[in-house]
């Protein structure tokens, strides 16, 4: 699948250019978001819900050092953010990358997160939805990846050399 256009619930983009800046705006706001939750939890916070990533955490020992993990991720998914804005404004393809590896890490997590709830706690109707949730959200996150993929390529295309060989000017 190659997207030529890009929309999200609330905005249409005409290309995919502009959509993989409304992409890493959006990973960069929503990283932020996390952290701030993150930190919450860390601090004491509630994380009793079935559904949540700290659920069977302990506080003094496990939600610090998960917690700590998440941090450093979305930090650097903060940073692979601001990046992937530098490097689509400029058309720099491997700036590209840093944030295609840890989307497609945090793709891997959601199906995993999902998959555990299901298998874990099925006698419970609302983990069944709240993994559906977090499979949506999923889709969505596929789909931003697959927009800023598509973008990578298009650069790629107008980097790539268009050499012709014509053939009066060729050695025979």
């Amino acid at each position: 699948m190659h997207p030529k256009t890009c929309w999200s619930p609330c905005f249409w983009h005409p290309n995919v250019r502009s959509g993989s800046i409304a992409v890493a705006v959006y990973t960069l706001l929503g990283s932020v978001c996390i952290l701030t939750y993150m930190a919450y939890v860390m601090n004491g916070g509630e994380s009793s819900q079935l559904y949540l990533p700290m659920f069977e955490a302990n506080l003094s020992s496990t939600t610090q050092s998960g917690g700590a993990f998440n941090i450093f991720f979305f930090v650097y998914f903060i940073i692979s953010s601001v990046i992937l804005m530098y490097g689509i404004k400029s058309d720099i393809r491997g700036l590209m990358l840093p944030w295609m590896a840890g989307m497609a890490l945090v793709i891997l997590f959601q199906a995993t997160f999902g998959t555990w709830l299901i298998f874990g706690y099925y006698i419970y109707l609302e983990v069944v939805f709240a993994a559906l949730v977090n499979w949506a959200w999923m889709a969505y996150n596929i789909y931003c990846f697959m927009v800023v993929r598509s973008h990578y390529k298009n650069v790629k295309w107008f980097q790539s050399p268009d050499v012709e060989i014509l053939d009066e000017y060729a050695q025979k």
